[in-house]
């Protein structure tokens, strides 16, 4: 049986996230910090009497469906959900549970990253005034979702301005960012769905013109540490191996795979 998910089901779902918490950071995230009332947020659970084995998670236009390996889940229902919500759409989530629901969505583009965790925490680059790194506030959320969309690899993240101002507001985000000598941003790195568990890396972004100069390690650098006095952990994913290199050199270690795909 599926249904909507409430606050009367917080501990039983809690209780099922938390075996895979790190792939689960964005689900676990958003209950703490959202809770179960808010119109851009949804959650739907699949039963078996009275336990839980999968969960469908709506924020915003972001879906993230997950269950754990080998479970005998109603995808096609679920499905059915995601195709019914009429906004363009993406769904996110453990590479081998998105590939079975791509076929939810109209014109499909997807993109398959490697899951990374921070676990070496004496990697991450003590902060170098010359890049002058800025915390963004809300009046920022603007500024940053134009920079963000005029980067070739964000066109279908589903990032946008209203998710970008709610994560400041709300602080469950976090976002940082270095400005060129017109105050125009060059290069941004943020966080979301953040708890006192973990917090999920997003948005690294570097203006192209601006790249292989430091920005963006020194930018992600200051991002974690000031983080890390608030999360007990780190996550992020990531899709080239330049990227990669970036992220390992500062105590990231892979250890699974994430997809997302999104409506054209």
């Amino acid at each position: 049986m599926i249904r909507k998910l409430y606050e009367k089901d917080k501990d039983n779902l809690m209780n099922f996230l938390m075996e895979e918490a790190s792939l689960n950071l964005f689900i676990i995230g958003d209950v703490l910090n959202t809770g179960f009332e808010q119109d851009y947020m949804e959650l739907w659970g699949e039963f078996i009497g009275d336990e839980i084995i999968a969960v469908l998670l709506r924020y915003y236009n972001n879906f993230i469906p997950y269950y754990k390996d080998g479970s005998n889940v109603d995808v096609e229902q679920f499905k059915k959900i995601i195709a019914s919500h009429k906004k363009k759409k993406l769904v996110s989530g453990k590479y081998e549970i998105v590939m079975k629901f791509t076929d939810a969505l109209q014109d499909v583009q997807g993109s398959r990253k490697f899951f990374c965790e921070l676990m070496d925490k004496t990697k991450l680059l003590k902060e170098n005034d010359k890049f002058n790194i800025k915390k963004a506030t809300v009046e920022d959320a603007n500024r940053l979702s134009v920079f963000l969309e005029s980067i070739e690899e964000f066109n279908n993240t589903g990032e946008d301005r209203d998710m970008l101002e709610n994560s400041i507001r709300t602080k469950t985000g976090r976002f940082y960012f270095i400005e060129d000598e017109e105050g125009k941003i060059v290069c941004t790195a943020g966080t979301s769905a953040e708890t006192k568990h973990a917090a999920m890396i997003v948005d690294v972004a570097t203006s192209p013109q601006y790249r292989n100069k430091g920005l963006a390690v020194n930018c992600l650098s200051k991002l974690c540490i000031d983080t890390l006095k608030d999360c007990q952990g780190i996550c992020l994913f990531y899709s080239n191996e330049k990227a990669g290199k970036i992220y390992h050199g500062i105590g990231f270690e892979t250890t699974g795979n994430w997809m997302i795909a999104a409506e054209k």
